[in-house]
């Protein structure tokens, strides 16, 4: 950001994303190539073989080969990866990981 003085007063250009309007048109873009991909993905399995990284005796093999299952499997994980970071901060009241801040004054 740019700073311009005037007299006392000192303005701040604002940039792009300051705009709430400029904000919605990332975020309405953002979930339409989420859309997209996932149409792309749909189509493409459901027309060709995708080549999964399991074997086709394995019983996972049928998941693997799902429409979108990478991204629902990425999503699972990252939101079981931020349970299991809350349960380490603190877990009944009780801190784990956590600790007050002047811990290391003491």
């Amino acid at each position: 950001m740019k700073n311009q003085k005037r007299g006392n007063k000192v303005e701040k250009k604002l940039g792009w994303l300051d705009d709430l309007l400029n904000v919605g048109k990332v975020t309405r873009c953002f979930y339409g190539f989420c859309v997209a991909i996932l149409l792309v993905d749909v189509i493409y399995s459901l027309g060709w073989h995708k080549h999964a990284a399991l074997r086709e005796d394995s019983w996972l093999y049928s998941f693997e080969t799902f429409p979108a299952f990478y991204g629902v499997f990425g999503f699972v994980v990252c939101a079981g990866m931020v349970l299991l970071a809350r349960f380490l901060r603190s877990y009944n009241g009780k801190k784990i990981l956590m600790r007050e801040e002047d811990y290391w004054d003491k």
